[in-house]
């Protein structure tokens, strides 16, 4: 089974999230028309298509287990969603209809040719050591028209990533988190074509760092240390990559030509330390999400069976003006865990916050709770932290939270 970089062990117990996520039944729109699709996000357990206001249309699967996480990739044109779990392909249609599996066994680190002709993926079933504590991973090639099961051609091998970085125990806000996004700060491991016979992808997890694969030579080098892919996205055509560097900079990647432009972000106070980034459909935006210190710093005063994570920040979510260069403030929340992922439409961004684990901190802290319960434990049900789909106008007129129980958000292309 190929499993991705970082297969992340997410210690929730079933029972407990069942209690606080069982939905209760909601009757969806429907989908009338070929645009009516804009976005894509795993709700209730359940792959969900929604419109440009991030209201569900349609539930066409698979569901999750509790703990499992996923990754959703369109295909370029918008005509396909592909889902992609730690032992399973799936695929459904743009607008909609019930997803069905791809033969074979790909794991979540994958991107698709611009044709959506051929899947390359990381096997990290038979890392490769390429010097003391440092492995790379198989990269494979499947052509998506020949696909009958079993693994992939091996292509080379990509990354160099740390040895033991392949499994994490987590719980509560980081398990939530980290069924979308990754680990805080180094994000999840990615991959991106070129228009060339080049790949890009994170080269040296969990440090910061671009790497490159030439497909004709099989040969892999390191294409820009200073940057850090993991809060890195591409613009509907994969044609730019952008994402911050080390010095402090947002910077854009041609993927057709190789070039760079960086933009100094010029705020008072700080940039703070950029989570994640999406783009605007026309490409003329760049929002994004900075982290700075919380409001209200949590603190775990007694020793507990289990690690929990006391991280929280104030976010606040940012629009560049990429023509004119100009920064816009929309809108800001305060002691969150992070935001998992971000999506934009023409009139809306979208992202999933994860709430601190304030709750289970001040429950332990004032022993409602035993310190000694496992995290399993029935007890601890109330306190498992809730995700939100925090929806934000483009101007920033209008913040809310439309839904919660949600994750995995992507925008669908369209032009």
């Amino acid at each position: 089974m190929m499993q991705h970089p970082i297969r992340f062990r997410l210690i929730l117990f079933a029972a407990l999230m069942l209690a606080l996520t069982a939905p209760a039944a909601q009757s969806l729109a429907q989908i009338t028309s070929p645009y009516d699709v804009r976005l894509a996000y795993v709700w209730q357990n359940t792959v969900t298509l929604a419109d440009a206001n991030g209201v569900p249309l349609e539930q066409t699967g698979p569901s999750f287990s509790t703990g499992q996480g996923g990754r959703l990739v369109w295909s370029a044109d918008g005509s396909r969603l592909f889902i992609a779990q730690d032992n399973a392909l799936y695929e459904t249609g743009g607008q909609g209809g019930p997803a069905v599996q791809v033969p074979g066994a790909f794991g979540r680190t994958i991107t698709f040719t611009h044709d959506t002709g051929v899947l390359y993926y990381l096997e990290t079933t038979a890392p490769q050591e390429e010097e003391p504590g440092i492995v790379s991973f198989p990269l494979r090639e499947a052509n998506m028209l020949l696909l009958s099961g079993g693994t992939g051609k091996l292509a080379g091998y990509f990354g160099r990533y740390a040895s033991g970085t392949t499994r994490a125990n987590l719980t509560f806000a980081a398990a939530l988190y980290a069924r979308d996004g990754g680990l805080l700060g180094p994000g999840r491991p990615n991959l991106w074509p070129s228009y060339g016979s080049n790949l890009f992808g994170t080269c040296c997890f969990p440090d910061p760092g671009l790497g490159i694969f030439t497909l004709g030579t099989e040969s892999y080098s390191v294409w820009d240390a200073a940057f850090l892919p993991g809060a890195a996205a591409t613009n509907a055509t994969q044609t730019y990559l952008a994402g911050p560097t080390t010095g402090g900079v947002i910077r854009i990647i041609d993927l057709i030509t190789g070039g760079t432009r960086d933009y100094a972000i010029q705020i008072a106070g700080g940039l703070g330390t950029i989570e994640r980034i999406a783009w605007s459909p026309d490409d003329t935006m760049l929002y994004f999400i900075s982290r700075y210190d919380p409001t209200t710093p949590l603190q775990l005063n007694v020793n507990t069976s289990f690690p929990v994570d006391t991280s929280s920040a104030n976010v606040t979510l940012y629009r560049l003006n990429l023509v004119t260069g100009t920064i816009d403030k929309l809108a800001w929340r305060a002691d969150v865990y992070g935001v998992s992922s971000l999506a934009a439409t023409e009139e809306h961004v979208f992202a999933t916050v994860v709430d601190s684990n304030a709750a289970l901190i001040n429950a332990f802290n004032n022993q409602v709770v035993a310190a000694s319960l496992p995290s399993s434990d029935p007890l601890l049900a109330p306190y498992i932290p809730q995700t939100h789909l925090w929806r934000v106008a483009v101007d920033g007129s209008s913040v809310m939270d439309v839904r919660d129980d949600v994750w995995g958000l992507v925008t669908r292309p369209i032009r």
